[in-house]
């Protein structure tokens, strides 16, 4: 897979992709590792926690065999063996494992007869994929050539989902779109295989598409050499599968994962947040040469899904009808404003997926509330959220629940309801009538000016008077009682006699609604 390019044009291009890339903190951090050689190194494949496979040449082997190594800390592979029992004397690579790790499936070279390679009507030798059983001593037995391999065409490079019943490859098998595509089977549970079916437009082109790997979140990697988006040779693309069957559109993964050369067989640990690919651009050691890398920015997908929910009071839990609701994003910028209807529901849509986003809770009387949270990364799904709103009419004063209501005016020596009066009185209905097991206790207190019966006299009838006015408005009568203190309880030092200022005054000058139940 060697492009041939004279290492100055090399190094100028990739010093112009990268210096695009370095505009913002790179997506991923690579580097070669060590075990490296001048032949090929490729084709890597988690085994368990750390260990790995991967093929490759040397000196002695014409044909690509399969090596194990253990996984180092900083993405080294070490104590690097031939797989026993693995190899056959012609091609082997690109293996991966079932679930449960009993059975491994693998690209190899079919062989004609008298033991050698067989070729294709355009002479290359063709590649299918093989089934074997894994022993516990680690060998492998009774390779099988998978039913859909045929030997005028290729079908190699196997990759399984993560509940191990899809399989996706590459084969340029009849219903191909272009050179190769990638294809997907069902490995049904009495291990049978369903026909073969082409991904579509949506990964597959008229040019390569070629080493699918999915992970365990249904992100399916590929590379193809698509000349109009390619930086060069191959490139590595990621999809995103969702529930719905549905596909994303493809993301074309920036450098220094892709090159000019050929980058490919993209492997990822989602955990771990690292993986490895190959490549053969002309800084490495070989041929084709593997890369460990490190993801510091997740890849984000064309994903989209709903925010609704409901406003509801924080006391009662009903809903609140007709209260405003502001979806934010992140930062706190409106993106779009409704009313709740009459059951307190709203709904939003096209929110992206894994983003982070704000919810602002409004309505007359009560406190505004504000939910900050993340989608889900369901693609059409819906994320739910609940925004109570707590009374701001009520509040806690003195270690009494009681309504924040504004003073309530008298005229001079009167007991009458102002207008003024009947304002802030009709929003503590407005609240009774809200909370219905709501229990309201009503004083109305003076300050110590005049004398001390007639300011008792005074404030009893200013609140039977407002006990009088609530109840006419259909309050029942058994939900709110009081009477008047005069200036029996003072909330500050201004007794008779005491000089003290009108505003002091006016702090003992006050009508008090106490909740006693809601």
């Amino acid at each position: 897979m060697k492009n041939k390019f004279p290492l100055f044009i090399v190094l100028f291009f990739t010093a112009i992709l990268l210096s695009a890339a370095q505009q913002q903190e790179k997506r991923f951090l690579i580097k070669n590792i060590e075990i490296n050689n001048k032949f090929q190194n490729f084709g890597t494949t988690y085994f368990g926690k750390n260990k790995i496979i991967y093929s490759s040449q040397n000196k002695n082997d014409s044909y690509l065999q399969l090596y194990l190594g253990t996984i180092t800390k900083n993405g080294e592979i070490t104590n690097s063996k031939k797989l026993k029992g693995a190899n056959s004397k012609f091609h082997e690579s690109n293996v991966v494992f079932s679930k449960n790790q009993k059975k491994v499936y693998f690209s190899r070279s079919i062989q004609g007869k008298k033991n050698t390679v067989k070729t294709s009507k355009d002479k290359n030798a063709t590649i299918g994929i093989f089934v074997a059983d894994v022993m516990a001593s680690g060998q492998w037995k009774n390779a099988i050539p998978l039913p859909f391999n045929n030997e005028n065409y290729d079908v190699g490079h196997p990759t399984l989902s993560k509940d191990g019943t899809k399989m996706y490859f590459t084969s340029n098998m009849p219903g191909t779109l272009g050179e190769t595509d990638i294809f997907v089977i069902t490995i049904n549970s009495d291990g049978t295989f369903s026909d073969p079916k082409n991904m579509g437009p949506k990964v597959n082109s008229e040019h390569k598409e070629m080493f699918p790997y999915i992970d365990d979140n249904d992100v399916l990697f590929f590379s193809s050499n698509r000349p109009d988006e390619s930086y060069g040779g191959l490139d590595v693309y990621a999809v995103k599968k969702y529930e719905n069957g549905d596909i994303s559109d493809r993301l074309h993964l920036e450098p220094p994962i892709n090159s000019i050369a050929d980058d490919f067989n993209y492997i990822f640990n989602d955990s771990a947040k690292n993986g490895y690919f190959s490549s053969n651009r002309e800084t490495g050691k070989g041929s084709d040469d593997i890369y460990f890398f490190n993801e510091t920015r997740p890849l984000v997908f064309d994903c989209y899904q709903e925010i609704s929910g409901e406003v509801i009071d924080a006391q009662s839990k009903k809903p609140i009808p007709y209260a405003i609701v502001t979806l934010k994003d992140a930062n706190g910028i409106d993106i779009e404003k409704i009313t709740t209807e009459k059951d307190g529901k709203f709904l939003f849509n096209q929110a992206v997926c894994e983003a982070g986003y704000e919810l602002l809770g409004q309505k007359k009387y009560y406190e505004e509330n504000l939910k900050q949270f993340i989608t889900s990364s369901k693609h059409e799904g819906q994320t739910l959220i609940t925004i109570p709103l707590a009374d701001g009419f009520i509040i806690k004063k003195r270690n009494k629940k009681m309504l924040d209501i504004d003073l309530i005016n008298f005229d001079f020596d009167k007991s009458n309801i102002r207008p003024d009066a009947a304002n802030q009185l009709d929003r503590v209905i407005n609240t009774m009538e809200r909370y219905p097991n709501m229990i309201i206790d009503m004083g109305s207190h003076s300050d110590s000016r005049g004398r001390d019966l007639y300011n008792l006299i005074l404030s009893n009838k200013r609140a039977k008077s407002v006990i009088k006015y609530i109840v006419d408005k259909g309050i029942s009568s058994d939900r709110i009682s009081g009477k008047g203190y005069g200036e029996k309880i003072l909330l500050n030092g201004c007794k008779n006699g005491a000089k003290c200022t009108e505003k002091e005054h006016e702090l003992n000058r006050r009508s008090e609604f106490v909740i006693t139940r809601m």
